[in-house]
């Protein structure tokens, strides 16, 4: 009994603390309410004083935009435009002009008479001001500064430069009382009281306007940008009390005690439900973590497992990362669909959990990419015997649903602390690891070595130099001719890139190409080939030349359409006809069957681009893809004519390409005709154009001129 009337007690104390603490909420509440709705008045207060503050800006631009078009501006002109952009509404005092800063232009000139002739040179203080404005380039805002006349105002300069000579400078004179009525800050009055101050760089009100004793009150305020330094624009009710405790406070503290139980047991169900909640969002935040095809950890997982490893390095000491890779899981989701693809990561997941001890972690990164992390690691070999039995585990055949697949990994090794002290570098290292597994054959694994750290190196000084060499113009554009078979004329030329370096040294394509793809730098220099190409055929033009360029473009340039639209407004701009232009693309492209690239080609193609595919035959592409996508040239690599036409096989070869290519009406280009044999073969085939240095070298446009000049007549 002692006890249930203690829980009474408890419950009583309880429930009355609830009750207060409610009324306080509520009440605190209202104040937040309050409040809120004068920061929003507030707001429109700030609006209004920031518009009409650049209101005025809007007469220096206006008059500096027509001294750069009028440097020698009259006087009448210079009153005419300010008759006209100053009206009643915008709180401009005067505007004065300072040619070579000294003034000689002042609207109003009434009242103003003494600024004519004045020389800032003469006054250090207005001097730091415009000296300021120059440095800024634009406009700069002062004040607030007493007039002589009277009153307080902001003082906006800007500087004027023509052909990078300073002209001098506009000052326009804003008077804060005029700014604050137009504002309608000066007619505040009712229930709230407003002020405007400027800080100090301690915090202490410099200057301040309207109602000084907002700033006693519990006031809110907002910064407002009206020139240099901090202004604060406050309000507060006029009789400091937002809410004051009334009938309604002691309402609820009345009917709140009489509702305590159902209050209590109202609180207790919400209890109840917020730690059901957070058991629910437990459950959630975990199911975040895992893969949902899978049932792996994910990325997010995976990246918070690597962090906690490497904060706790000294209890681990030593752990390695396997990035792994599924070699030709994309052949696997072209040929038999997405179904079947998700359903060999799955198992292949499992697989690779079972290999595994169970205090290893394993990941699915995304796509077909995996990765492992082993703990303790006490030396290479254990890593290189793991990767031994993971890569003979997913080399074993995959019954699917509907098919059988044979599939391998690359692995590639990275680990800590001798291939980096950080996730991203580990990360990045095993990845570059990875990456070398598939160069050297797949379905075998490759530790991280410095040979590979000085290729990153290598590639990040490769992609430094190529900025670098961009803005120093150390790219060119070479042409080699492309001839038609069936008039022996020159038709069209190919823009080759080419980078010599301010050391004189010969960047090959081969190097310096791959590294802008995988850099994005790509994008830079595929703009520069198609404008420095879009300006020499101008230069053709000229010279009475009239052919055609084949300009080649990288898969990742492809991604987006208003890059493509920019490549047309970019020929549009150069008058070079849409139809005299060829974008050579490699045969990958086709391979990765991406829609949005498709599309984009399409709509190039639309607008009369032609496409070509370069290298063609290398790859793994199918003819069929010829029938689906927009191609008018096939580009036959030179890897099937260095033998021709001795070689039975490449003869045999280069006909098969040429019936396919006049089937589909598709022409072709033979690339690397180096020889007279090669060309005569060509010819008998029937081939439509021809390239290679038998024709000629890459040329530089004016040694081009000189031979198409020759060539042609």
């Amino acid at each position: 009994m002692k006890r249930f009337w203690l829980f009474i007690i408890f419950s009583f104390a309880v429930a009355c603390t609830g009750v207060i603490w409610f009324a306080e909420n509520q009440h605190a509440q209202t104040v937040e309410a309050r409040k809120r709705t004068a920061t929003e008045r507030l707001g429109k207060l700030r609006a209004a004083l920031e518009g009409q503050l650049n209101s005025s800006l809007v007469t220096v631009r206006a008059l500096r935009a027509e001294i750069k078009l009028s440097p020698n501006i009259s006087n009448a002109r210079f009153n005419a435009l300010m008759t006209e952009l100053i009206t009643q509404d915008v709180p401009i005092r005067h505007v004065a002009l300072a040619p070579d800063l000294v003034i000689q232009f002042v609207h109003p000139l009434k009242g103003n008479e003494q600024a004519l002739g004045f020389n800032y040179r003469e006054s250090q203080a207005q001097l730091e001001g415009v000296q300021k404005a120059i440095t800024n380039g634009d406009v700069v805002i002062d004040g607030p500064v007493e007039l002589v006349q009277g009153g307080l105002a902001l003082i906006a300069r800007a500087p004027v430069v023509l052909e990078n000579d300073l002209w001098g400078v506009i000052a326009v004179v804003i008077q804060i009382d005029e700014l604050m009525a137009n504002s309608g800050l000066s007619s505040e009055q009712g229930v709230y009281a407003t002020a405007l101050a400027k800080l100090n760089t301690v915090g202490d009100r410099e200057f301040q306007f309207g109602d000084p004793s907002v700033w006693k009150k519990d006031h809110v305020s907002s910064d407002v940008s009206l020139s240099a330094g901090q202004w604060l624009l406050a309000t507060a009710p006029v009789d400091g009390n937002w809410v004051p405790k009334g009938f309604v406070y002691w309402s609820i503290v009345v009917f709140g005690l009489i509702l305590a139980a159902l209050m209590n047991a109202f609180m207790y169900y919400l209890f109840y439900t917020q730690m059901r909640l957070r058991k629910a969002l437990t459950i959630i935040d975990e199911q975040a973590s895992f893969d949902s095809l899978t049932q792996l950890h994910n990325r997010r997982s995976f990246i918070r497992h690597l962090n906690r490893l490497t904060d706790k390095a000294a209890k681990y000491n030593h752990f390695a990362i396997l990035f792994i890779d599924l070699d030709h899981f994309k052949e696997v989701n072209d040929s038999l669909g997405h179904d079947s693809g998700d359903e060999l990561l799955k198992v292949a997941g499992s697989r690779l959990r079972k290999e595994l001890r169970p205090e290893d972690f394993i990941a699915r990164l995304g796509g077909d990419e995996f990765v492992v992390v082993i703990n303790r690691l006490k030396s290479k070999d254990v890593i290189d015997q793991l990767a031994l039995k993971l890569n003979n585990a997913l080399n074993k055949p995959f019954a699917l649903s509907h098919s059988q697949v044979q599939t391998s990994c690359s692995i590639g090794v990275a680990l800590y602390p001798d291939d980096g002290l950080t996730t991203e570098q580990l990360l990045k290292n095993a990845d570059l690891a990875m990456y070398a597994a598939k160069e050297a054959g797949r379905r075998t694994h490759y530790f991280f070595n410095e040979e590979l750290r000085r290729r990153s190196e290598h590639q990040s000084s490769i992609h430094n130099r190529m900025r670098a060499g961009l803005k120093n113009h150390e790219f060119r554009l070479v042409y080699q001719p492309i001839v038609n078979f069936s008039n022996g004329k020159v038709e069209k030329c190919e823009a080759l890139l080419r980078w010599t370096d301010d050391n004189g040294n010969v960047i090959s394509p081969a190097e310096f190409i791959p590294v802008a793809e995988s850099t994005g730098l790509i994008h830079e220099l595929g703009q520069f080939v198609l404008e420095q190409a879009c300006a020499d055929w101008n230069l053709l033009q000229s010279n009475d030349i009239h052919i055609g360029l084949s300009i080649n473009r990288s898969e990742r340039e492809l991604n987006d359409l208003n890059a493509a639209k920019q490549w047309l407004e970019c020929i549009s701009q150069h008058q070079l006809p849409a139809d005299k232009v060829t974008f050579e693309i490699t045969e990958s492209l086709l391979m990765s069957n991406k829609q949005r690239q498709i599309h984009i080609l399409h709509y190039l193609r639309s607008n009369g681009v032609k496409i070509a595919i370069d290298d063609f035959g290398t790859g793994y592409s199918s003819i069929n893809y010829l029938q689906r996508y927009p191609v008018d040239y096939l580009k036959i690599d030179r890897s099937f004519l260095n033998h021709a036409p001795g070689d039975r096989i490449q003869v045999a070869l280069t006909e098969a390409l040429l019936r396919v290519a006049r089937a589909l009406d598709i022409d072709v280009i033979a690339e690397g005709v180096e020889n007279k044999e090669q060309w005569e073969f060509l010819q008998h085939q029937k081939c439509d154009f021809a390239q290679g240095y038998y024709i000629s070298p890459g040329l530089g446009i004016e040694e081009l001129t000189r031979f198409l000049k020759q060539w042609q007549f």
